[in-house]
């Protein structure tokens, strides 16, 4: 694999604060037992944590940011160290002025690199880990900038008020979805407003037709369901924090002390998947997330040819296609099998409203 897709990828900050794909539907697709070896893409750590939870041989947590892996050991052992509680307030769940105390406590478990790195970034975890991504960012600036331009909180919290579906149904298209809401979103969920200030634009350049267009029509849908009422995703792009009735898999205390039992089972490799396939050849399940998004066709091929070759037998691949439709079982159909009805009942659940579609294939 080449990391020349990757080369005007600026990756000297926190990209992601947060995973923004689903875990809860991501581990019941995976299905792991106590002989499962994962690798998973790193982003913020969150995934990698939630698969834990299911007390798997080992987790391999890849990423070929130095900094996102930072994160990633801080919450690491900060899950290690702290109590629920106390993680909450650290990470920025809750409110606190005890997160430089909760680092001084900390700080000795992680590696020379990571501690430096957070030494010269104390302003970070003051404000709460999770808020400091350049996504999260971008959802900030929409919160307190953009969104109020439209609907003030009123509107907003009516989104979240309980509804049954036909109620939530006359709410989404008679007050939330105006003409103002629509021409705001269009613009602010553009390539160049997107590329600027929340994904990458490389990550954008093998998307076809309009990025707004393909967002807005799965915006619309969800909300429309009343499962919208629970979304952390959503609760989090509206009001810029969680609601502790619904967090995010691997911050429900049930989770968080079972993903605690097995913290040291997790591994992080700094580099592309090829060199983590080195040292781990024989992986049985796979977090992808949503990195064919990024490759064009052939080094989409290779990729996923290579995973094919060094992964276990009926090895399980699970990802994410966001804007571009990529099928590894498509591709290697005489190699892989798409298991079609488990992912399409997945997607059905899955909170992840924006992505187009969830995919688990197997390998044969």
């Amino acid at each position: 694999m080449s990391e020349k897709h990757l080369d005007k990828v600026n990756f000297e900050f926190i990209r992601y604060a947060n995973c923004w794909e689903d875990a809860d539907v991501l581990i019941e697709g995976l299905n792991l037992n106590h002989n499962s070896k994962v690798m998973s893409i790193a982003s913020a750590g969150d995934n990698c944590f939630s698969l834990l939870s299911k007390a798997p041989q080992k987790v391999i947590a890849v990423d070929i940011s130095e900094v996102q892996l930072f994160l990633v050991e801080l919450k690491k052992v900060a899950i290690k160290r702290l109590d629920h509680t106390d993680f909450l307030e650290f990470i920025g769940i809750r409110k606190s002025k005890k997160r430089r105390s909760f680092f001084a406590l900390i700080k000795s478990n992680l590696s020379a690199n990571c501690r430096q790195y957070w030494e010269n970034q104390l302003s970070q975890i003051e404000q709460g880990l999770i808020h400091q991504g350049k996504f999260e960012k971008y959802f900030q600036l929409f919160k307190n900038e953009v969104l109020p331009t439209v609907h003030d909180r009123t509107i907003v919290n009516q989104l979240f008020a309980k509804k049954n579906t036909s109620a939530q149904i006359e709410f989404h298209d008679q007050v939330w979805h105006t003409p103002e809401w629509e021409k705001m979103y269009r613009q602010f969920f553009g390539v160049e407003m997107m590329g600027t200030h929340g994904r990458d634009p490389e990550f954008l350049k093998h998307v076809k037709g309009s990025v707004p267009d393909l967002i807005l029509s799965r915006e619309m849908e969800h909300l429309r369901k009343e499962e919208c009422h629970r979304n952390y995703f959503l609760y989090y792009i509206l009001y810029n924090e969680f609601n502790e009735a619904f967090l995010p898999h691997y911050l429900r205390e049930d989770n968080f002390y079972n993903i605690k039992a097995n913290i040291d089972r997790l591994e992080l490799h700094h580099g592309l998947l090829d060199t983590a396939l080195d040292n781990h050849p024989d992986c049985t399940h796979f977090n992808l997330s949503d990195i064919f998004e990024y490759m064009d066709t052939d080094l989409f091929r290779n990729v996923s040819k290579d995973l094919i070759n060094r992964s276990a037998d009926k090895a399980i691949f699970a990802y994410w296609n966001l804007m571009i439709p990529r099928y590894i079982s498509s591709e290697f159909s005489d190699e892989v099998d798409y298991l079609k009805e488990q992912s399409e009942t997945l997607k059905e659940k899955d909170l992840g409203y924006f992505y187009a579609n969830l995919i688990f294939d197997q390998k044969k």
